[in-house]
């Protein structure tokens, strides 16, 4: 009941997204106008934001996420890991942090890598940020060369591309704790999971494949949380947004 009210509060309250804009850009007025564009109107819509002035000025969907997220990361952020960064906002908001020494987003779209890697070129901390085209898999195998394991990890609406695949990319594993040995080998601090672990709550796409016809009976919460309690401990929090909060803190 408490988890329904919340989720009906953080939709109606009053919210001034200009809180959780992220600064500390400039000359943003220099970049091409697809770009623009492309970040305040694109999908995934929960990742939306404009370029304003000098900052990234999220939409009431994602500045409700950030300050969400936010309060579960440590009280001096010393690294981010964004497992699938879409957009680029949390890693540039995390490396604006004066604590935080790196933050890392990966991902395999092509066209977001690009956007991520021109708001780099006008953001001031630019050292501290790193965007790569890299799997989780991938990244494992080379974490060293990014400065060794992350003492903060956002896993946001992924997991289930991890487990069934998505049009640009197979599943890394249909073994659940193979999935979360892999995110232990990256992460050596805390991992903040929202995600959907139901198979009717999953992607519709991944729900009609074979795959998600055959693998479905696997994909479920007793499960994954089984899986990920074997490498952190798993503090399960209100339901947020539709899906579980988990917060993983590694053993």
């Amino acid at each position: 009941m408490w988890g329904t009210l919340q989720n009906l509060w953080d939709r109606v309250k009053p919210f001034d997204c200009a809180t959780q804009s992220c600064t500390g850009f400039h000359d943003l007025n220099q970049l091409p106008a697809e770009i623009s564009q492309s970040v305040s109107d694109s999908y995934p819509p929960n990742h939306n934001y404009s370029v304003v002035d000098d900052r990234l000025l999220p939409s009431r969907k994602l500045g409700t996420r950030v300050a969400h997220f936010r309060k579960y990361y440590p009280r001096q952020l010393t690294s981010l890991l964004d497992l699938s960064c879409s957009k680029g906002f949390f890693v540039f908001d995390a490396a604006r942090e004066s604590t935080c020494e790196r933050a890392l987003g990966i991902d395999l779209c092509d066209k977001t890598l690009a956007t991520c890697r021109q708001l780099k070129q006008h953001f001031e901390h630019s050292e501290r940020v790193s965007i790569e085209k890299l799997s989780l898999a991938e990244l494992a195998c080379q974490i060293d060369a990014f400065g060794g394991t992350f003492e903060t990890a956002l896993l946001v609406n992924t997991y289930q591309y991890l487990f069934f695949g998505s049009p640009i990319a197979p599943a890394l594993s249909r073994d659940h704790c193979e999935i979360f040995r892999q995110i232990r080998r990256v992460c050596h601090g805390r991992v903040i999971f929202h995600n959907r672990v139901t198979l009717n709550r999953v992607q519709k796409h991944i729900r009609e494949t074979a795959d998600g016809a055959e693998w479905g009976r696997f994909y479920t919460p007793e499960a994954i949380r089984s899986a990920a309690s074997e490498f952190f401990r798993v503090t399960e929090l209100p339901v947020w947004g539709g899906h579980p909060v988990w917060l993983l803190d590694a053993l």
